[in-house]
């Protein structure tokens, strides 16, 4: 048995894109993406690489520590929320005020299912946790020895940027990032499933309860649901603003966000040597 990828990550994306109306979210989203091809194909080498073999546990544990810093972005967006709840409570306009509120509400929702909601309050860190524990049978993988500073520097990227930033930068960074996040975890699902059955011995409900990190994102379609909440709360918030989301800040967001995270992975990647 070899690793074979049945989908890749952009053909996935396409899936999205398909469902979506015409708009200049659409358009910008397709075009922006398809000339990232060659960056994708890089990132779905990397995870190939790091599933193709069992690597000593100090050498996985870099990508352990470096891939959740690309994810779990709880705090900004919350922060995000807190910026828009506060333009609604000084807004005196009734009708403006609710839209603000609204936004806010459709782009917290997009954090629902990390914190635990609906899932016994059980958090997508706890599973991250776990997911690394099944492989590793330790938590050494935490420890700042095994940062990647490309990896905190996307990190940080996203929280400076959501928090800082023009609220329409913001609200376009989680709706790349949850749109991205969608095929990223599709490619992944069948790298590391791979790597769990034949490197670490794992099947049935042991499997199951190992991968349930990533897979909990492709059985529920959560980045899809989370994408389409913050599609509205782009809505509402042009409504609320009058201030429409251009073609250009998302092609903008999404060249930034695709470089940065693609120079992270690579960071991490030589920690396992050349391919």
């Amino acid at each position: 048995m070899s690793l074979l990828v049945k989908r890749s990550m952009l053909e996935t994306m396409q899936d999205v894109i398909d469902m979506l109306p015409p708009s200049v979210v659409k358009e910008a989203i397709a075009t922006t993406m398809s000339s990232k091809k060659e960056s994708f194909a890089k990132i779905e080498a990397i995870f190939r690489k790091v599933c193709s073999k069992k690597y000593p546990n100090k050498t996985l544990s870099f990508f352990l520590n470096g891939w959740k810093a690309t994810h779990l972005k709880m705090l900004p967006i919350y922060g995000l929320s807190c910026r828009l709840n506060t333009l609604g409570f000084e807004c005196k306009n009734p009708a403006q005020k609710l839209d603000y509120l609204e936004a806010s509400a459709f782009n917290s929702s997009t954090s629902h299912e990390d914190l635990g909601l609906g899932f016994d309050a059980i958090s997508h860190g706890r599973l991250y946790d776990e997911f690394a524990y099944a492989m590793l049978k330790n938590d050494e993988w935490k420890l700042s020895c095994y940062d990647t500073k490309e990896a905190n520097a996307f990190s940080e990227w996203v929280y400076r940027s959501m928090l800082l930033n023009t609220i329409p930068y913001a609200l376009c960074i989680n709706m790349v990032s949850e749109f991205y996040n969608h095929a990223e975890y599709a490619y992944s699902y069948q790298t590391f499933k791979y790597s769990m059955e034949k490197f670490y011995n794992l099947q049935g409900n042991a499997l199951e309860d190992a991968i349930r990190y990533i897979d909990v994102h492709n059985q529920y379609e959560t980045e899809i649901h989370h994408f389409l909440a913050v599609l509205n709360s782009i809505q509402k918030y042009e409504d609320a603003s009058g201030e429409k989301i251009t073609k250009e800040l998302i092609t903008e967001v999404i060249n930034t966000y695709i470089d940065l995270i693609l120079i992270a992975f690579e960071s991490i990647s030589k920690k396992f040597g050349k391919d």
